[in-house]
Order: structure tokens, then C-alpha cells, then sequence
């Protein structure tokens, strides 16, 4: 997973935004299918709405099986700028409010404490 990481620095700097919040998720018990589907139809689904609306700037999901079938995911965000970062939390608030109404989209029954952890993250700037 850090040589992922360390890869997102060999883009130009053009490509990044000015605020960029990355998560490093580990799927647990080998529930790959649960842990992508539970972010491909709500953390994605929010980061296009929020895209939509301006709120971000980018988004990327990116999933990771190696040999041995362990899966990790990283999970990116950017923002234009620091106010838009600053906003972040009531910005997703809106998107939250206004997405399912019943919760999180889930497969199998399982809740994310059983098929994901986010082990590490970080927030990274552009240099000025």
C-alpha cells in the first residue's frame, strides 16, 4: 500500500489540488466484495454529488489485491483550496442528508466495523 502511496508523487504537480486528504483503508476477513461495494456506492457516490456541486475538486478510489489476496484501498480527495477544505464537514453534511435517507448501501448485512479499517491518513498540501 505505501508504494501506491509513494507513486501519487511522481505525478506532476499540476494534477494534484491544493488540499488532498487520502485514507488507507485495510479489508478485513476477506470481505473485498463488501469493503469495494460499500465504497463504490457511498464514498464515491458523495465525492461525485460533492463534485457536482463544487464542494471537492477530485476523487479517486483505488483498490489493491496482492498475491496473498489481501485488499487494501486508498481513498482521495482533493480540494481547490483551504476554505474549501475548511468546509468539508458541513459540505458532506449536505450530501449525506440529501443521499440515502436509510443509511449506508451495504452488501451481505455486513456494517463496515466487520469488513474495513481505516488504518492510517493523512491531509497533504501543494507547496506555494
Amino acid at each position: 500500500m505505501r508504494i501506491l502511496f509513494c507513486g501519487l508523487f511522481f505525478l506532476p504537480l499540476s494534477a494534484l489540488a491544493e488540499v488532498v486528504t487520502v485514507d488507507f483503508v485495510r479489508v478485513l476477513n476477506d470481505h473485498h466484495e463488501e469493503a469495494v461495494y460499500y465504497d463504490e456506492n457511498n464514498w464515491k457516490q458523495h465525492r461525485i454529488k460533492a463534485l457536482d456541486r463544487g464542494y471537492i475538486s477530485s476523487y479517486k478510489l483505488l483498490v489493491k489485491t496482492s498475491d496473498d489476496g489481501q485488499t487494501d484501498i486508498l481513498l482521495i480527495t482533493g480540494y481547490a483550496s483551504d476554505s474549501q477544505y475548511e468546509a468539508r464537514e458541513d459540505n458532506f453534511a449536505v450530501v449525506m442528508r440529501e443521499s440515502r435517507r436509510d443509511g449506508p448501501a451495504l452488501l451481505n448485512d455486513k456494517t463496515p466495523g466487520e469488513f474495513r479499517d481505516v488504518v492510517d491518513g493523512g491531509v497533504f498540501t501543494a507547496d506555494p
